[in-house]
């Protein structure tokens, strides 16, 4: 077994506002900081080698790093590993994408919500459906 060494900012350590977790996933990704084809990091590694067991909780602790600006994340398609940047350019424009696609999949999920409510109340009777009322 060799061993090696990730260099560690002392300000990262003494940081009250990030937990363990939070900590451990971004040593985890800074590692990968020199790798040609960028940061590639899927959700499954950073589970298994931080003992997250929920991706909930997960994305939660990448948000709050993402939050203090110590990161930003792009997930390119479904089920795809998470591209990682820790350039302050790129930041500001994958914070800018994913703001927009978090409000299209929010106001997806407010609709079909809405959407099962009103056939809910529909079939009890409570509402009158116009649409297939014949004139």
């Amino acid at each position: 077994m060799t061993w090696t060494f990730e260099k560690v900012d002392i300000e990262l350590l003494d940081n009250l506002n990030l937990n363990s977790h939070e900590k451990l996933l971004y040593i985890l990704i800074r590692r990968f900081q020199n790798c040609k084809n960028g940061i590639n990091v899927s959700n499954k590694y950073l589970m298994r080698r931080t003992g997250i067991k929920s991706e909930v909780t997960l994305r939660k602790y990448l948000d709050n790093l993402t939050l203090f600006g110590l990161l930003a994340r792009h997930q390119p398609k479904r089920n795809k590993a998470n591209n990682y940047t820790f350039e302050r350019t790129k930041m500001q424009e994958i914070i800018r994408m994913n703001n927009g696609k978090r409000r299209r999949i929010s106001n997806s999920i407010k609709e079909k919500i809405h959407n099962k409510k009103l056939y809910q109340e529909i079939n009890k009777g409570t509402v009158i459906n116009i649409n297939n009322k014949v004139r």
